[in-house]
């Protein structure tokens, strides 16, 4: 699986780079990474090539929100995109996943949890849904209805894993694996989408 990494610093974009490398796709097989610093050029990487997963971070360039245009690039596209951050907010929360993002992670989280840990467990996650969906995110109706009722999902489902059948939750858990085979279980014929819902309770600090 092909993965685009994006950070306008370079110490962090070689430590995404890093800690992706260590892990593996869902058939065992290594991840072919590309690392970019410049937002603009990666817009064009994806233009020009398809990556399965772009990693990219929120803040960069001048308007401080660079991220957010990859993710909307990607929304009608099969790849996942997945924010992570130094600058957690709400709002940028909500924002980033309207706009498409399978997730919404911390650099620097509260509890003084391993971000790389939540991100490889996040792009597991998106690789063995993307896998079993290979629809496009926003075009099935109930992955638009989540996005419209994300505040709402955040509050009773923060860092769980929802799925949605017929604009309505109908299961949820904090494991893909075990959501998945419940769900396939209930509903043999119908296909709920599954969401993930991101923790994110910290203000932005600037």
């Amino acid at each position: 699986m092909r993965v685009l990494v994006i950070d306008d610093e370079q110490d962090a974009l070689n430590e995404l780079e890093k800690a992706i490398s260590t892990s593996k796709g869902p058939n065992g097989e290594s991840f072919e990474i590309t690392g970019e610093k410049d937002y603009k050029k990666a817009l064009k990487l994806i233009e020009a090539e398809p990556f399965d997963i772009v990693v990219t971070d929120m803040v960069m360039g001048k308007k401080r929100g660079e991220g957010i245009e990859v993710v909307k690039y990607l929304a009608n596209r099969s790849g996942v995109a997945i924010v992570i951050t130094a600058y957690p907010s709400i709002p940028n929360c909500v924002e980033a996943m309207r706009a498409g993002a399978w997730d919404y992670i911390e650099k620097n989280p509260t509890d003084g949890s391993d971000p790389f840990d939540h991100l490889l467990e996040s792009i597991r996650e998106a690789c063995e849904y993307r896998l079993k969906n290979p629809q496009r995110q926003l075009t099935n109706p109930d992955s638009e209805w989540a996005q419209k009722h994300l505040i709402e999902l955040m509050e009773r489902y923060a860092g769980r894993l929802v799925a949605v059948l017929y604009e309505r939750v109908v299961d949820s858990d904090i494991s893909f694996a075990e959501l998945s085979k419940r769900i396939q279980s209930t509903f043999p014929l119908a296909k709920p989408t599954i969401v993930s819902i991101p923790d994110s309770s910290s203000e932005d600090v600037g």
